[in-house]
C-alpha cells in the first residue's frame, strides 16, 4: 500500500512540472514517515520504499509527458 500511494503521489505531482512542488511532496512524505515512526513502530525500509516509488512515479510520468511533447512537435512540422 505504501508503494501504491507513493507512486500515485509521483503521478499526480509530475504534471505540475514545478520543482518546488516535487521537493515539497518528497519532504512531506519524509515528515509523515517521521510522525508515523514517532507514534508506532515502522521500518526504515518503508521509508526507502516510499521514496523509491515516489521517484519512479515521477520519472515515469515526466518521461511520458516528454514523449508526448516530442510527438506533438514532430506533427507540427510535417
Amino acid at each position: 500500500m505504501i508503494a501504491l500511494t507513493a507512486t500515485t503521489l509521483g503521478f499526480v505531482t509530475a504534471p505540475m512540472r514545478s520543482i518546488f512542488s516535487m521537493v515539497l511532496v518528497g519532504f512531506l512524505v519524509c515528515a509523515v514517515y517521521a510522525c508515523a515512526a514517532w507514534v508506532s513502530t515502522t521500518s526504515i525500509l518503508d521509508l526507502a520504499a516510499a521514496i523509491g516509488c515516489y521517484d519512479s512515479g515521477l520519472l515515469i510520468c515526466l518521461l511520458g509527458l516528454y514523449t508526448l511533447d516530442r510527438m506533438r512537435d514532430r506533427r507540427r512540422f510535417v
